[in-house]
């Protein structure tokens, strides 16, 4: 991970992923490897009195702010031993960067989610910090508080240089925030690459998953029925077809080349409906823009390489 970089990790609940930050952190000794900074190894945590990292900083899901006090307070108890007029400027700084500045003289029990969050990162970096390490930043946060906080940390990187290392298990979160993704199963990064990659060319069927809705296909029954060699292949043989590479259409025309199917379900997600079909015993997902019936018989047919939901009447 180097300067000015946002990497995400991605997991599901055990897969070891605040442990790793932990490490990371200096806090925990790994059981096997090295943490290096600036290419040079960082001591482990049971050979330093005080366990962590002065250059490396790291904000847990609970905040560990103090409630009764303001967000001016909070990063300035970060910045006690420093001269009155340097702590001045560094939190009006940090105020500016982190969004914070209508906040500053507000107790932290009157905030929203977002902005706590906000406050531990600005404390967190009070002191001049190379790598800033982010435990599941997005968790309870509502959807406004998400798209602040996501501008911010991009702001806070691409001012300070910072590298900043965030562990999630919300894939829209770590694929919109992440200049390189990972994915983290059993404590292990099992793939890492740019976030478009690891989306549409996950290695195993667990990323596919992880990472968004996917049609798993046998691939004799996608060559019967798609015949296109430019679907994905996963490591297993199976077939991944994401929702939107799959078009619906209400007319059957018999010179028309698609796959026959029943509508299970319509969803309305706002900007688009998700469409959950049958076909036999395989069951699909698929994205319109249009509504169907429950029950409607539809055809299916690919549209590899488009990402928009499209259907046709």
């Amino acid at each position: 991970m180097g300067r000015g970089e946002i990497l995400g990790l991605l997991g599901e609940s055990g897969s070891g992923k605040s442990t790793l930050l932990r490490i990371a952190a200096g806090l925990l000794d790994a059981d096997q490897g090295t943490v290096l900074l600036g290419r040079k190894p960082i001591s482990p945590a049971r050979d330093r009195l005080i366990p962590g990292h002065a250059a490396i900083k790291i904000v847990h899901q609970e905040y560990n702010l103090s409630l009764v006090l303001t967000v001016w307070e909070n990063i300035a108890y970060a910045l006690r031993f420093y001269e009155k007029s340097y702590q001045k400027s560094r939190i009006e700084e940090l105020l500016a960067l982190c969004q914070l500045e209508a906040v500053a003289h507000q107790t932290i029990k009157t905030l929203s989610g977002g902005e706590k969050q906000r406050t531990a990162i600005a404390q967190a970096l009070a002191e001049q910090a190379q790598v800033l390490l982010l435990d599941e930043p997005f968790a309870h946060l509502d959807l406004p508080n998400r798209q602040r906080l996501s501008h911010t940390i991009r702001q806070l990187v691409a001012q300070t240089g910072l590298a900043c290392l965030f562990v999630t298990h919300d894939p829209v979160e770590a694929l919109g925030l992440s200049k390189r993704l990972g994915i983290l199963q059993n404590g292990q990064i099992v793939q890492c690459d740019t976030p478009q990659m690891v989306y549409q060319q996950p290695i195993s069927a667990y990323v596919a998953e992880l990472t968004g809705e996917a049609n798993l296909f046998k691939a004799s029954f996608w060559q019967r029925h798609f015949g296109h060699s430019a679907a994905h292949h996963l490591t297993d043989g199976r077939v991944l077809v994401r929702p939107e590479q799959l078009g619906i259409s209400a007319s059957l025309h018999p010179d028309f080349p698609v796959l026959k199917a029943v509508v299970e379900a319509c969803i309305f997600r706002g900007m688009y409906y998700q469409i959950r079909l049958k076909v036999g015993q395989q069951r699909l997902v698929s994205y319109s823009a249009l509504p169907f019936l429950q029950k409607q018989e539809v055809g299916v047919y690919a549209q590899l390489g488009k990402t928009i939901p499209t259907a046709t009447l």
